[in-house]
């Protein structure tokens, strides 16, 4: 599990803070982390790896801190940034010597992700095209078996086959105790794997919540015509996907994660987050 403690960064010269001032607990699961370009998604990446330390407040896994820098703990984490250089000449050969510091590390994951993505592993990294070393990449992270595991724009690069690959090895190689935080433009790519989100806006939170907290509280339906009631709507191709108050008796609905984002992001926002915020426990 996650804590952020009134979470504060800033860097050096800036004239305001990355980040301000955020608490949230991020439980198990797969999570989606949006936020517009300068939000603040890179360095909250950064300080859940433990590459920085807050100027402020507090980044816990489990209960230890993020940036404690001991041996036992740097294992726990790993970040995979987006057009990540490694330096290596295969990505067998970087995992044979970086993977000994990650106790969890599954060679037979890691052979079965390159099979799965039709690399052999003994590529040469610099002879790669952008989509297959990402692929080589993942294959690699995906076997890392960490307890936090940090992909920022995983899926750039890739074609539509590999990114049903990476969401069958998703869905099917993520550990109940095991938290992955996807950092993307791209949010409707793993669309029925979330399991909750983290949204952030020029440095700040604006929600963090399960899906089970969001199912809870909206409800996403596609209209035929709008809806007076609806807290969010807009038009899409004649029909209308429209945020509702979710009813008591109502049969939960798929969430629509990029109408959610973008609700946040509109005038309506201060509605749809009471009414979440109104069910979270």
């Amino acid at each position: 599990m996650i804590t952020l403690v009134n979470l504060d960064f800033s860097y050096p010269r800036a004239s305001r803070s990355a980040l301000a001032g955020i608490s949230a607990v991020i439980p198990a699961g797969i999570h989606l982390l949006v936020g517009e370009n300068g939000a603040g998604k890179t360095t909250l990446l950064h300080l859940l790896a433990g590459l920085m330390s807050p100027r402020s407040g507090e980044v816990l896994i489990d209960g230890i801190p993020a940036a404690s820098q001991r041996p036992s703990e740097m294992g726990r984490a790993f970040l995979l940034e987006e057009n990540m250089a490694l330096p290596a000449r295969s990505i067998r050969q970087f995992a044979k010597i970086h993977s000994r510091f990650y106790p969890s590390f599954s060679q037979e994951l890691f052979d079965s992700n390159l099979l799965s993505f039709g690399l052999t592993g003994h590529e040469k990294l610099q002879n790669l095209s952008l989509g297959n070393r990402k692929k080589a990449q993942l294959a690699y992270a995906l076997a890392l078996g960490t307890e936090l595991l940090l992909l920022d724009e995983p899926t750039n690069g890739l074609d539509i086959q590999s990114k049903e690959t990476l969401r069958r090895i998703l869905a099917s190689q993520t550990r109940d105790d095991q938290t992955i935080i996807v950092s993307t433009h791209n949010v409707g790519e793993f669309r029925h794997l979330y399991d909750g989100i983290v949204a952030i806006r020029r440095g700040e939170l604006l929600l963090a919540a399960t899906a089970a907290e969001i199912s809870d509280a909206l409800s996403f339906r596609t209209l035929p015509s709008p809806d007076t009631t609806a807290l969010y709507g807009e038009l899409r191709i004649g029909a209308f996907p429209s945020i509702l108050k979710a009813e008591p008796d109502d049969d939960p609905t798929d969430i629509d994660w990029e109408l959610l984002y973008k609700s946040l992001l509109s005038p309506q926002r201060a509605s749809i987050l009471e009414t979440i915020k109104s069910r979270q426990k």
